[in-house]
């Protein structure tokens, strides 16, 4: 089985947006896991 960057190209792409999403949005990311892990971790 044949691996070549045609192939690959595509695959890192979605990476790459997915990484970008995560550095534009890092403060509010971080935040809302915080935020849930607060949620469930206390207990009312």
């Amino acid at each position: 089985m044949y691996i070549g960057p045609d192939s690959l190209m595509p695959l890192a792409s979605v990476f790459a947006a997915i990484a970008g999403f995560f550095l534009m949005f890092w403060r509010r990311v971080v935040g809302a896991v915080k935020l849930i892990a607060s949620k469930f971790s206390t207990k009312h």
